[in-house]
């Protein structure tokens, strides 16, 4: 459609400068769209080198009533309110702005854009959130995020009704676990967890909802550990986001005796995906029962542990996960006789190794193993994590 001609059909409609001047918002750079508005109402030989600052004149107004928006435009100063009023009690540093136009103008806007094209248009939702926006980072000196904003808050014109979305808070730490019968996270059969030992303090101190732990692998409920294990805090619907690590570091551990952390810091949602994924050799120490005598010759059997493990999915997890084959190095074993029926065992393993059927083979779904090399029955009595390699 021909410039000079979209710009005369345009002008015949009861349009506010804004709304003029955003059917040609891809014209001209550095303007804002009353200006082109203005621009459109005022000069007289129509050309795409019009959109000039040079041609403006100063105290532009917005323009008059408007069929389009029905006067939107004007109430900009009304939801800058609303929002900040809205966001008082959130600590932040960046936003994304968001409206919901009336389904009226959205559908009006529609009915132009099929008249008179929509060539150069910008969508009126665009441009009045970048308004609103603007004010609202001005006022409240913070920064827009488009990709992951701390806060999205989200305006219902209709309605007048202001919705936050809040982004997560991530806390990277590391924890020692010091008792048994406790799971690393929430779950029915666990009357306590690392999980919920943190989550009381660290929902106080962030004012947050709830929590979600992300661990790099985990030990059973009835096994220590030592070995400082990596895990990612998710904090969700935070209201503060600047805690003093080092001082939840200090309520966390000083509050109980069952896990100690250590080395909290923020990281980024990617980090999720590092920490989860992460595979790691460890260092386990167990105690073992055997049911028959023990003898120097089978502390020196024990050796032949070391080298390439097989292992059928455990017997005890078979009903939640499927049955596979898996192949894992064994790096290390040291035993030590500590009774005739009782021996301590130092085995560092490939990341994923199932130790306690390395003990007791698992009625041969793990070969070889501590039963199968010393031909007796083998019960892991107590296991411990004591090294991860990060």
């Amino acid at each position: 459609m021909d410039l000079e001609y979209q710009r005369q059909e345009l002008l015949a409609e009861d349009l506010c400068n804004h709304c003029l001047g955003r059917q040609f918002a891809q014209l001209g750079s550095g303007l804002e769209n009353y200006e082109r508005g203005y621009l459109l109402r005022n000069i007289n030989d129509l050309s795409q080198e019009s959109f000039k600052r040079d041609n403006l004149a100063g105290n532009l107004s917005v323009g008059g009533e408007c069929y389009l928006c029905q006067g939107l435009f004007n109430e900009l100063n009304k939801y800058t309110k609303l929002m900040i009023d809205r966001l008082e009690e959130y600590q932040f540093n960046t936003i994304l702005v968001g409206t919901r136009p009336p389904e009226s103008v959205k559908k009006k806007e529609k009915e132009l854009w099929e008249d008179y094209g929509k060539q150069y248009a910008e969508p009126l939702k665009t441009e009045f959130n970048r308004l609103l926006a603007k004010r609202i980072m001005r006022r409240l000196n913070v920064d827009s995020d488009l990709e992951r904003p701390d806060i999205q808050a989200v305006v219902d014109i209709p309605s007048d009704e202001v919705e936050l979305y809040l982004s997560s808070v991530l806390v990277y730490g590391q924890y020692n676990k010091y008792v048994r019968d406790i799971s690393q996270t929430i779950w029915n059969y666990s009357e306590n967890s690392v999980q919920q030992v943190l989550q009381t303090p660290f929902l106080n101190e962030f004012d947050a909802v709830e929590t979600k732990f992300h661990g790099a692998g985990r030990e059973d409920l009835n096994v220590r550990c030592f070995a400082k294990r990596e895990f990612i805090l998710e904090l969700m619907e935070p209201k503060r986001r600047t805690v003093d690590l080092e001082k939840l570091t200090t309520v966390v551990n000083q509050s109980q005796d069952q896990v100690e952390i250590f080395n909290l810091k923020f990281v980024t949602p990617d980090k999720k995906e590092v920490i989860k994924n992460r595979k790691a050799d460890k260092t386990y120490k167990a105690i073992v029962h055997i049911d028959d005598d023990l003898s120097a010759n089978d502390v020196l059997e024990l050796e032949k542990l070391k080298g390439l493990v097989e292992q059928e999915t455990p017997s005890r997890v078979l009903k939640n996960r499927g049955d596979r084959l898996r192949k894992r190095e064994i790096y290390q074993v040291l035993a030590e006789v500590i009774t005739s029926h009782k021996i301590e065992l130092i085995i560092k393993t490939e990341a994923g190794a199932y130790i306690k059927e390395l003990i007791s083979g698992d009625n041969g779904r793990t070969q070889p193993s501590v039963a199968e090399l010393l031909d007796c029955q083998a019960e892991c009595e107590r296991l411990d994590v004591i090294s991860i390699d990060n």
